[in-house]
Parts: structure tokens; sequence; C-alpha cells
């Protein structure tokens, strides 16, 4: 079902280029819209949303907003752990840059300097203190 609200007003709601009362169209319009859906989801949600996205009031149609807005944040929910879980896998399959390798390389080579320099210090002091 296609839907498109343009203009709304405070009093006035411009639904596929005709003007009517909003009163009529939040109050009547709506819950027939959501009776000719049956019970077919999809078409129901792509109603409200086009409610939802104007800024009118779904309040006579409750049970279904209640459900379009549950399914929504469930989808958000899941779309932020799948992009979760792709970031994470794209981290752990990263390959470093040979930038990052020369500085990763550089820095063990620092560290590994500094434990010999240490250790040169060590038994330094352990040859003058042996005459005790």
């Amino acid at each position: 079902m296609n839907i498109t609200i343009t203009k709304v007003l405070k009093n006035e709601v411009t639904v596929s280029g005709q003007p009517l009362n909003r009163e009529y169209v939040e109050s009547v319009m709506l819950p027939l819209l959501m009776a000719q859906c049956g019970r077919n989801n999809s078409a129901k949600f792509g109603v409200i949303k086009a409610f939802d996205e104007a800024g009118l009031s779904l309040k006579a149609i409750q049970e279904d907003a209640l459900t379009y807005f549950e399914t929504k944040r469930e989808q958000k929910v899941a779309s932020e752990q799948a992009q979760r879980e792709a970031n994470e896998r794209a981290e752990r399959l990263r390959e470093a840059t040979p930038r990052e390798l020369a500085q990763a390389k550089a820095d063990k080579e620092a560290r590994a300097a500094a434990i010999r320099e240490h250790g040169a210090r060590l038994r330094a002091a352990s040859r003058g203190n042996s005459g005790w």
C-alpha cells in the first residue's frame, strides 16, 4: 500500500494529494487502512511507517503500533549486533600496514635493547660486589 502524506498542519493533512481533516485521518482513516491490510504485517508496517514519519498520532491502532515499534527495535538490535560482529571479524583479519609492521619491529628492538642493557647493569653490579 503506497500512502504519501505530505503537508501536515495543525488541523489538516494532505494524504495522497487530498487535503483531509487531521482528526479524521488519525481516528477513522488509519483504522480503516489497518482493517484493509488484514493480517499482512508488511502492509500494516508500511502504513504505520508513513503515519509515524509524518508525525501523526497512532493512538487509534495501539496494538499494531506497538508491534511495529517492537519489530523495528528488534531489527535495529539485530543490525547493530551484525555490524559489531562484522567489525570484530574485520579487525581480527586485518593485515598490518608496512608502517605498523616497522613500528612494531622498532618497539620490539627497543624492548630487547632495554632488557640487554638492564642485564649488563646487573652483571656489572654483581662483579663489583663479589668480594664481600
